[in-house]
């Protein structure tokens, strides 16, 4: 210790030489307030606390400590430890960094001890360290407070002097020049080491920047930056995830050594994960400890990377994608590091941003070359599907690895061109489309983009997507995966507001995805597609249409045809001829008001929706200015209106009812059946003849037969006259047709002629029908009589019943003589009969088919029949089911 006698100042300043030897000798700050505490002690106190405080004004930390009393040492260290002193406190030491003057306790005693403690066991630490006077005084350098001396005498009763206290003040001062020094030697050397590595920094970040200026094939500039990035930033990996088309996902593009997570495509949602927060942020992203950070990707801790940094790809605000780098050993990225990494991130965009300009640049040329060489292709020829084979040829591979185009014929979807690499697999594409047909509530390709009219792009092809397109069709969806298609453009052929078909383009690459300038170019082309299309086939209408109009003006029947909304836009010579009306005073005007008596007849001709499916015409009165023409008229309707075609029948209608009258007239006269019920009755009754009984049963049979005969000969005539005359009564009701046809065949069986079977088949469940049941039983008994008659060889006839969605069917077939094609559409007229010359021994008066024909009518049913000469008919007749 330093005496007080005369000779204290020699010590002092012996003392202060010393410690300013002993503090030069380290320029390691901390060592330096170690050497303090130790020099302290016991020159100046029997115990020492040296505290520093931090560039943040706040936070203080004790560095050494030191006592004369080692037990008492062990001491100081847990008072700091359990009870630190903070900016704000009342122990020596905060008051003395507060203020930056000594602060002096001349006697501590049990007051001082209270106002310097915080609780219980810092007291008792206290009285342990047994304080009998104490000091704090500031460290302080450059007019800044950088710590405090805390010392205390406790071995004996001394008091600290004045001169003391200048002591340990001077001491204070010396150790907070020499902590100084040794930190801004410490600084000067830390920015020294900076700015050489800033410096290597920037010539990689030069080298960098002049390999991202030199190369246009982003993909070899990408793996050649990303390497100059892993050697600036020192890491073991770096990645380039770029920001997907719909900007909600980034996807794993580029990447050096961590070249697994491009393989595997790896996606991020933008805001999830590690890369996400960057996206979405914009801002860097330091990681320090991966595992125990929320990442999305499982190949950043499966690589066994301890520490990320990443930062956003942006250009002119745009954000591009997310770089990152990692480290495999735990590391600190300093803010110096974030720079740099933005810095090269900034290039990496520019390089990006280039590449893709340069990229844009030239596939719209080749875009525009592509489409021109297609209009010119197109426009070479009127035969549209060899236009189309070539252009699918073209197509292919400059658009995608197949190229399909399906047309609409109607209801169903033709395909008209393939192409393809693989003739093999080209010639499979029509397989393909009778296998698995296209309807237009497909849920993805031709069949969507019909149905909508709107094109489709499938960036990505996944496996739900099949799954989707299959309609849970499994030999579908597996054929869909054998295709292997990863992105597809499907885009309708559109021309004048009418959907033509579709083109579809599909990749087979996973680095080939289409996106939205894909989709313009095949939208593109496909309208350029559809109006080629739509071109050949307005020529070939126009050839045909002048075809027609040809026939039409020299064909006999008369033809008309009406548009959507009844105004006349035909009117050929013949129908000129029959009812004198010129073309000029009747096209352009309302067929109402055109054709005199129209409107009476208008909803009585038959009208149907294809050739194909024509029903008989129509024999109509027409009521024209001082005459009445009879029309045999019927009506095809199509798209653009109806076309009617009409015969003149008037000669043929005086004609007919001439027939009729005759009928009425002689049915009562026939002489044939009478004459022989005549004759075998008075043969009966002579009694000059002994008759057996065996003769006398064959004229009572004779009689029975001619009068069954006589009596259907006569109703059939009557019939007939009472149908033409419309005085036929039909009274219609809820009827169940298994109960009308079953008396029918009941009936029939009972004089069913030898060589002859009726069989009688009818569906389970069967719903009533509406109709008058005499008049079923009338048809049934026709069509059974005509099938027995027309059978002379014997076979079977059958009645069958069947339910054809909001109809009843009835049918009887027969396996006799059959009908020849031409005369099939005069079966149900008046008195037709097959066989008019009974060659085959069949008679009849023709009527009972045209009888059936009525009343089928009258019941709001459809009479047909179906034959071929030789091999039988089926006469068949539908009527509407009841509604409840």
């Amino acid at each position: 210790m330093i005496a007080r006698d005369q000779g204290s100042t020699d010590e002092g300043v012996r003392f202060l030489a010393e410690a300013g030897q002993a503090l030069a000798a380290s320029l390691d700050w901390e060592q330096t307030l170690v050497q303090v505490a130790r020099l302290a002690v016991p020159a100046l106190a029997d115990w020492c606390i040296v505290d520093v405080l931090e560039e943040d004004g706040v936070t203080i930390k004790q560095v050494a400590v030191a006592a004369a009393d080692p037990r008492k040492e062990e001491l100081l260290r847990e008072m700091r430890t359990l009870y630190p002193p903070t900016i704000d406190s009342p122990q020596p030491a905060a008051r003395t960094l507060r203020s930056g003057e000594p602060v002096v306790f001349e006697h501590f005693g049990a007051a001082e001890r209270d106002a310097t403690t915080r609780d219980e066991h810092h007291v008792e630490l206290i009285r342990e360290l047994d304080p009998k006077s104490a000091i704090a005084v500031p460290m302080l350098a450059r007019a800044r407070t950088i710590g405090a001396l805390t010392l205390a005498w406790s071995e004996s009763d001394r008091r600290y002097t004045e001169a003391e206290i200048v002591l340990a003040t001077e001491l204070a001062s010396r150790a907070a020049l020499a902590v100084d020094n040794s930190i801004l030697f410490t600084r000067e050397r830390e920015a020294r080491a900076t700015a050489e590595e800033a410096a290597a920094r920037l010539r990689d970040l030069e080298v960098i920047s002049q390999a991202a200026l030199g190369h246009l094939d982003l993909n070899r500039l990408l793996q050649d930056l990303l390497e100059g990035v892993r050697t600036v930033m020192r890491t073991d990996t770096a990645v380039i995830l770029l920001l997907d088309e719909t900007g909600d996902e980034l996807v794993a593009s580029w990447a050096r050594g961590l070249e697994e997570e491009v393989e595997a495509r790896v996606r991020v949602p933008v805001g999830k994960g590690f890369a996400g927060r960057v996206a979405a942020t914009r801002q860097p992203v330091f990681i320090p400890d991966v595992e125990r950070a929320e990442v999305v990707n499982p190949l950043l801790l499966k690589r066994g990377l301890k520490s990320l940094l990443g930062v956003p790809l942006l250009v002119e605000g745009r954000l591009l994608g997310v770089l990152h780098v990692g480290s495999v050993v735990p590391r600190v990225f300093t803010n110096d590091d974030e720079r740099t990494l933005q810095l090269l991130a900034d290039r990496i965009s520019l390089a990006i941003e280039q590449s893709r300009l340069y990229e844009s640049e030239r596939s719209a040329s080749r875009r525009l070359e592509f489409l021109a060489e297609a209009s010119e292709l197109l426009g070479s020829t009127l035969d549209y599907s060899a236009a189309l084979e070539r252009l699918t040829a073209l197509a292919v591979p400059y658009l995608g690895d197949w190229c399909v185009v399906d047309m609409l014929e109607g209801e169903r979807l033709e395909r008209v061109a393939v192409t393809h690499a693989d003739p093999e697999a080209q010639a499979a594409a029509y397989g393909f489309l009778q296998r698995f047909p296209i309807t237009q509530d497909a849920a993805h390709g031709p069949g969507l983009v019909i149905a909508t009219g709107r094109a489709e792009l499938i960036p990505e092809v996944t496996d739900e997507h099949l799954q989707r397109a299959s309609g849970g069709d499994p030999a579908y969806l597996e054929a869909l995966r054998a295709i292997g298609m990863t992105s597809l453009l499907c885009a309708p052929l559109v021309a004048r507001g009418r959907v033509l078909g579709a083109i579809t383009v599909l990749s087979e690459r996973p680095n080939r995805l289409y996106g939205e300038a894909d989709l313009v170019t095949a939208e593109e082309l496909a309208r350029r597609a559809a109006a080629a299309v739509d071109n050949a086939l307005l020529f070939a209408e126009a050839e045909r249409r002048a075809d027609a109009a040809r026939v039409l003006e020299h064909i006999g029947d008369g033809v008309f045809m009406l548009d959507r909304e009844g105004i006349v836009r035909l009117w050929n010579r013949a129908a000129e001829a029959v009812t004198r009306l010129s073309a000029a005073s009747v096209v352009g005007r309302p067929a109402a008001e055109a054709i005199p008596g129209w409107a009476a007849i208008a909803a009585s001709v038959p009208v149907a929706t294809t050739p194909a499916t024509a029903s008989n015409a129509e024999t109509l009165p027409l009521e024209l200015p001082g005459r009445e023409v009879w029309l045999s008229i019927a009506a095809v309707e199509f798209n653009e209106g109806t076309v009617y075609a009409f015969r003149d029948l008037t000669a043929d209608r005086v004609l007919e009812e001439l027939r009729s009258d005759f009928v009425s007239t002689v049915s009562h006269e026939l002489r044939t059946p009478l004459a022989a019920i005549y004759g075998a009755a008075l043969t009966l009754q002579r009694e000059d003849l002994q008759l057996d009984e065996t003769q006398s049963a064959n004229l009572l049979s004779v009689i029975a037969t001619e009068s069954d005969r006589l009596a259907r000969t006569v109703n059939d005539i009557l019939w007939a006259s009472r149908l033409d005359a419309d005085r036929v009564q039909v009274d219609l009701g809820t009827h169940d047709p298994r109960d009308l046809a079953r008396t029918v065949v009941e009936a029939a069986e009972v004089h069913l002629p030898a060589g002859i079977e009726l069989a009688f088949a009818c569906e389970p469940d069967l719903p009533a029908i509406l109709g008058d049941p005499d008049k079923v039983r009338q048809v049934l008994t026709n069509f059974v009589d005509n099938a027995i008659k027309y059978s002379p060889d014997g076979g079977t006839v059958e009645l069958e019943i069947a339910r054809r969605d909001h109809a009843v069917r009835f049918s009887v077939i027969d396996h006799g003589l059959g009908i020849p094609p031409g005369e099939q559409r005069r079966i149900f007229d008046k008195f037709y009969r097959v066989d008019p010359n009974l060659t085959r021994g069949v008679g009849g008066t023709g009527l009972g088919l045209y009888i059936s024909r009525e009343l089928v009518r009258r019941m709001n049913g459809t009479i047909w029949v179906d034959s071929r000469e030789g091999e039988g008919s089926s006469f068949s007749f539908e009527l509407p089911v009841a509604t409840a």
